[in-house]
């Protein structure tokens, strides 16, 4: 029997759908797929629950513009002032029993993603980094809808991604030094927050009421073909509920997200497997997120040390200048021990290199992230395996210590936020 042509999510006035091959996946559809979700309002949970409600009392970090006739510099700074006014007023709730379509990566499914983020949909897609949940980044209803599908804060902004340079230039501003890093690194796993231009069309739900705004080009042909195809800026945060593991691999997405979303392109496992690095363009440039891109690569194209984000800027208590850093993130539901040099009983062991604990016989479940002590092929393994483990239902999940060097302060960056108490 022929498949069945499906209707296409978000197929509003461009013709007839493309034939495909497709499967869905729908909560409560049967199958294999989970029992319905209630409609939940996340933003209702709390501040002390795993989704964080988006509180206009909490104090909030933005960034001053100078103006351009003014006696202060005319530069970006960072300071801690009242939040500004971008927070979700009439908070969505999420929308659950849709169904979602998984389409191989391909023409079709580039077009199809396009269509749908056109309509205002959500399409999870690869990157070279972690597969993202991506939404039309100039549509703030589409945006609201992401939020709640993921229990996102409201206050942490959200990525751009784009074609190229060129779609860059037309949403930020870059001076020399961020010139100077787009095009030694992208397209690639190297996020840059620049001001805002003038015209800048990303919704300001987006940027979290910012001055700036954080721009990526991917290195995925896959996303490259959506982003060409969409003809516009897509914001794209991982692709799992919010504070939890990232997804690589598109089941990951399809765990988290079936019902959430419309669809989700499947291209396979991902290639770096944690997130990009993220650099403010301020006045002197700062790393804001160790990611994919190694902090010593960065420095040598700058020729200068990247400057560390201020403590009060990495606490759950204030606005986030850029994705991933709240205290508390990247998580698994069972806890996290950091620089493991023992094994309890019923504990789960995400190991690293070729050294053996004590205690491993009686470990619920063990992982090595690289036998070869290798940082690049722990870097591709560290969610996986995380979410690998954390199936498994152990007491905890211990882990032993990463060198921090290269990829390894990406990777303890997110091992210390997901150790982090919830």
């Amino acid at each position: 029997m022929p498949p069945r042509q499906m209707p296409l999510p978000g197929q509003i006035g461009r013709g007839p759908a493309p034939k495909i091959v497709a499967k869905r996946r729908s909560r409560g559809a049967g199958g294999r797929s989970a029992k319905p979700l209630e409609n939940v309002d996340f933003w209702k949970n709390g501040r002390s629950g795993r989704i964080r409600t988006c509180d206009p009392c909490v104090p909030n970090a933005v960034l001053y513009r100078a103006e351009p006739h003014s006696d202060k510099k005319a530069a970006y700074s960072v300071g801690f002032d009242a939040p500004q006014a971008a927070g979700m007023r009439n908070f969505v709730p999420v929308k659950t029993g849709l169904e979602t379509l998984i389409l191989p990566a391909g023409a079709a499914g580039a077009e199809a993603a396009a269509r749908i983020l056109a309509a205002g949909g959500l399409v999870a897609f690869p990157t070279e980094t972690v597969y993202g949940l991506g939404a039309d980044a100039a549509n703030a209803t589409a945006i609201a809808h992401l939020y709640a599908a993921k229990g996102r804060p409201a206050f942490n902004p959200l990525i751009a991604h784009v074609a190229d340079l060129a779609a860059a230039r037309r949403i930020g501003r870059f001076d020399a030094r961020a010139l100077r890093l787009a095009e030694a690194f992208w397209p690639g796993p190297l996020t840059l927050v620049v001001p805002k231009t003038d015209d800048c069309p990303v919704a300001e739900l987006a940027t979290a009421g910012l001055d700036t705004v954080a721009i990526r080009i991917p290195a995925h042909p896959v996303a490259e073909a959506i982003l060409r195809a969409f003809g516009g800026a897509v914001v794209a945060p991982s692709a799992n509920i919010s504070g939890h593991v990232s997804p690589t691999l598109a089941a990951h997405v399809e765990s988290d997200l079936a019902g959430r979303i419309d669809l989700i392109v499947d291209g396979g496992p991902v290639t770096v497997g944690v997130e990009s690095t993220i650099v403010g363009c301020f006045d002197v440039p700062m790393l804001l997120r160790p990611g994919g891109l190694s902090r010593e690569r960065i420095e040598a194209v700058l020729g200068a040390p990247l400057a560390r984000p201020p403590a009060e800027a990495e606490s759950d208590d204030s606005q986030p200048l850029a994705p991933g850093m709240l205290a508390s993130h990247y998580a698994p539901r069972a806890s996290v021990r950091l620089n493991a040099r023992d094994v309890a009983a019923g504990e789960a062991l995400l190991a690293f290199g070729p050294d053996r604990l004590p205690g491993l016989e009686a470990a619920a479940a063990v992982m090595n992230l690289s036998p070869a002590a290798d940082l690049d092929e722990a870097a591709t393994n560290l969610f996986g395996y995380l979410r690998a483990l954390d199936a498994k239902s152990p007491r905890a999940i211990a882990v032993m210590a990463v060198p921090e060097e290269g990829l390894g302060e990406a990777i303890n960056d997110r091992l210390r936020r997901a150790a982090v108490a919830r």
